[in-house]
């Protein structure tokens, strides 16, 4: 679900500008990206579609129909990494179960910040989800160059799934408990060509660092993988911490339909044994005729 705090009207973005960020979460996550031909090609093998797909919520906490779409108007001006944005009563808004709800924030943010999110591991009451600055949710609408593409809550849902950052987010050279991302001393900014930084870490890897992983704090337009390492990280995550999501139907809703009871039983057409629409008769074949109140008949016209 997707939470709208706005107190401009520019802040409160469209519902074609949601959509759009939906659509940039299926594509990265199940590598349907077309600027998936960026990834270098001694990784594309390992480049994974994670098998993980988004959708808005058609059905809310209380069985209702929803647009999936929450919009809250707001006198805060600015929300930074406290929990007022969490909670109706300090300026925000109040979380969906999180036990069967993705929630995501999207706000005027605080200076600095493009978005933050909350690990499984740590975080599992009030306040589970991802926040996200207006400028930089979706591709198209209010989104701001060179975090337009929707690429910063690919990487914020990586961290709610308990993806660190590729350089390992804590001092030089650190660990992302993924086996197949290289070491990198630090993370990389703007549009770095490759190949970056080869042997760091003091390493053999001439390849150097994986600055197109969506992990890492390049621009939108250079991020464009998983590995196949984060994708089992992810999806041992929702295992282990999320399962709900794996078993609902939080996402198709109810259909009504209306029934209309023929009054007049009318003959629709007549088929014969494959399946095949005849106009003629013939003789000694069985054919079968269907009717508009949902009955068949069998016939066999003998001479």
């Amino acid at each position: 679900v997707v939470h709208v705090v706005w107190k401009t009207n520019t802040q409160n973005i469209s519902d074609a500008q949601i959509q759009s960020q939906i659509d940039v979460l299926n594509e990265d996550y199940r590598r349907t990206n077309i600027d998936q031909i960026n990834t270098p090609s001694v990784w594309q093998s390992i480049a994974a579609d994670s098998e993980i797909e988004f959708c808005l919520a058609t059905t809310d906490a209380s069985g209702n129909t929803t647009t999936g779409i929450n919009r809250v108007q707001t006198t805060h001006g600015q929300f930074g990494m406290d929990s007022d944005i969490h909670t109706a009563s300090a300026g925000g808004a109040d979380d969906w179960p999180n036990d069967d709800y993705l929630n995501i924030w999207v706000c005027n943010i605080q200076s600095g910040l493009l978005g933050y999110a909350s690990p499984p591991s740590n975080w599992v009451g009030d306040g589970d989800g991802l926040v996200i600055g207006y400028q930089y949710f979706g591709r198209t609408g209010t989104v701001q160059s060179p975090y337009n593409k929707g690429r910063t809550a690919t990487h914020e849902i990586g961290h709610w799934l308990n993806l660190d950052h590729v350089w390992g987010g804590w001092g030089s050279c650190g660990n992302d408990q993924v086996a197949d991302t290289p070491k990198q001393e630090t993370e990389n900014y703007s549009c770095p060509a490759f190949p970056l930084h080869p042997n760091a870490c003091s390493t053999t890897n001439a390849n150097g660092d994986m600055f197109m992983n969506y992990m890492d704090y390049t621009n939108d337009a250079c991020m464009n993988l998983f590995t196949n390492g984060q994708k089992t990280r992810m999806l041992a995550a929702i295992n282990q911490y999320r399962p709900n999501m794996l078993n609902h139907d939080l996402c198709t809703g109810t259909v009504g339909v209306s029934e209309s009871l023929n009054q007049k039983r009318e003959l629709i057409k007549i088929v014969d044994v494959l399946g095949r629409t005849t106009t003629n008769q013939p003789t000694n074949t069985p054919l079968f005729y269907i009717y508009n109140d949902g009955s068949v008949d069998k016939k066999i016209i003998i001479e």
